[in-house]
């Protein structure tokens, strides 16, 4: 990244640290202090693993220019597919390998269309998503599927009894995602590619192959989100991930990732996605509708997305 991204993540990361603390206090006053209670604060972080798993590979997507709008779909084709192999009695270790690999094809697939055939990401991607839900229902007829060994439950306990399961899972692979983006080749490549697909081709990169792999990481990354979620809920439904991809974009616009390409972080986006869950807690203590609250995260993803239009041509004009 260079030092005009570097202060604009770093601008991003102030403000939404701000708007955090905001969300705090608002909703403190407005639920007389029921929302900053431990077990709430704790559900809080809980609600926010999953969007911050998939956010992590969204923004790995976004950084390279593109977009994934499979996530939803492909996290409940995953977590069918899983709930339909543990009700049947497959060994729960060959059960999750069978969805990390699942979920991390969907990926390829995205990857491939639009690295290497110069598919548009938006369409291709929506469509990938289509195709996974329906598969999803087809192989499940639509029903929710049950029956889990209490094994599959294990996400979900908390560390000593107070670090929740998925809490965890989502900082190792926050911290793992870092390290790739940060002191790796690739993710200095991946920054390339996103800033200028032309000039990182012109300079030797393998473009191509770079998106494919961002694609195939947030594919992956859904699988994780799959696995979190069924444990979470030891069931599996077609409507258990419905606007999975539109928080996932909102935590990573949030954290100060461009839809344009070559700006993100991962640091912004679990911010982000903690935002987002305390947005939604928030509103569930105040009984504000769950239609009114999509309304509200619309708001949201288009007053930064308008804002981060507004400094790019600023910056163009300078």
């Amino acid at each position: 990244m260079n030092v005009k991204s570097s202060l604009k993540r770093f601008r991003s990361t102030g403000v939404l640290a701000l708007l955090i603390v905001l969300i705090c206090v608002i909703f403190s006053i407005t639920t007389g202090g029921l929302f900053i209670t431990g077990m709430n604060i704790k559900n809080i972080l809980v609600s926010s693993a999953l969007n911050g798993v998939v956010g992590i590979g969204m923004t790995f997507v976004l950084i390279t220019g593109g977009i994934d709008l499979s996530v939803s779909g492909n996290v409940v084709m995953t977590s069918l597919v899983m709930a339909q192999m543990m009700k049947e009695g497959t060994p729960w270790v060959l059960v999750l390998v069978t969805g990390m690999i699942i979920s991390t094809l969907v990926g390829l697939i995205n990857g491939i269309s639009v690295g290497k055939f110069k598919m548009v990401a938006f369409i291709v991607t929506m469509a990938i998503g289509n195709i996974t839900k329906g598969y999803g229902k087809l192989f499940s007829n639509g029903m929710t599927v049950y029956g889990f060994p209490s094994v599959h439950g294990v996400f979900n306990k908390s560390l000593f009894g107070v670090i929740p399961g998925p809490v965890i899972m989502m900082i190792i692979i926050a911290l793992i995602a870092f390290y790739i983006l940060r002191y790796t080749s690739y993710g200095r490549k991946l920054y390339a590619v996103g800033g200028n697909t032309t000039a990182a081709w012109m300079a030797g990169m393998k473009t191509s192959s770079i998106v494919i792999v961002a694609y195939m990481i947030s594919g992956f990354l859904c699988g994780w989100g799959a696995i979190l979620m069924t444990s979470k809920l030891m069931s599996a439904s077609a409507s258990i991930a419905s606007t999975l991809e539109m928080d996932a974009i909102a935590s990573c616009v949030l954290g100060g990732t461009s839809l344009s390409g070559g700006i993100g972080s991962v640091s912004g986006t679990i911010m982000g996605a903690i935002a987002i869950a305390m947005i939604s807690n928030g509103l569930n203590l105040m009984g504000v509708t769950p239609f009114a609250q999509e309304i509200f995260k619309g708001l949201i993803i288009f007053a930064v997305v308008a804002l981060d239009a507004y400094q790019k041509k600023q910056l163009s004009a300078r």
